[in-house]
């Protein structure tokens, strides 16, 4: 297999990585809410609002940071830089 095909293969893997990592950290940080608010009777429409927006930038952000973590990780540990080829390439020439 050449590079370009290694590196297709090695995105698509992140792909399904990134989006299994954004669904465990929605789903968990839903239950972190559920459980904390489950005791309050009455929890307001605007504090079930506030509840989805932080679950959704805090999903979205925590994805950022475990992706690139192990990512890193992955490229490192098996020494990908020589299998597959750069995404980007630096402007200069």
């Amino acid at each position: 297999m050449n590079k370009k095909l290694n590196t297709v293969i090695f995105l698509l893997g992140a792909t399904v990585l990134n989006l299994l990592i954004l669904a465990t950290l929605a789903v968990l940080l839903g239950l972190l809410f559920g459980l904390a608010y489950r005791n309050i009777p009455e929890v307001s429409m605007a504090l079930s609002w506030i509840a989805v927006i932080v679950i959704l930038f805090g999903s979205i952000g925590g994805t950022f940071y475990f992706y690139s973590k192990i990512i890193k990780w992955i490229v490192k540990k098996w020494k990908l830089d020589d299998y597959i080829e750069p995404i980007f390439k630096s402007g200069r020439r």
